[in-house]
């Protein structure tokens, strides 16, 4: 399980630093990533759940409070989404990585490492 949690941290981290660039490519890439979210169980205003999300008439999951609206820091690609997706990029998931990585390798270890077949 640490191995595919360390397998998505890295394409967490490649995709975060599409935007990095800032070019035309970059930034058209990251608004079909993130228009992707809203559609996100529980999480986006589109994905399924999101609708038993309410309390009355008041939904708690709505375009600006959905994990699309967290990542860009807006409701479009700009200089807050450039801001969120470096510090993302650079010590977020890193930072994760490193955790991961020792859990992974202590594992490694106190299970034996790889051993061949009998």
């Amino acid at each position: 399980m640490v191995g595919v949690i360390l397998l998505v941290l890295t394409l967490l981290l490649s995709f975060t630093g599409y935007l990095l660039p800032w070019d035309q490519l970059a930034i058209w890439a990251i608004t079909v990533g993130t228009n992707m979210a809203r559609a996100t169980p529980f999480l986006g205003h589109e994905g399924p759940g999101a609708a038993l999300l309410s309390i009355g008439d008041i939904n708690l999951v709505h375009a600006g409070s959905d994990v699309r609206f967290a990542l860009l820091g807006g409701r479009f690609v700009g200089e807050a989404a450039l801001l969120r997706f470096y510090v993302l990029h650079c010590i977020g998931f890193p930072f994760i990585i490193i955790i991961f990585m020792a859990i992974h390798f202590w594992r490694i270890r106190k299970d034996g490492g790889i051993t061949t077949p009998l």
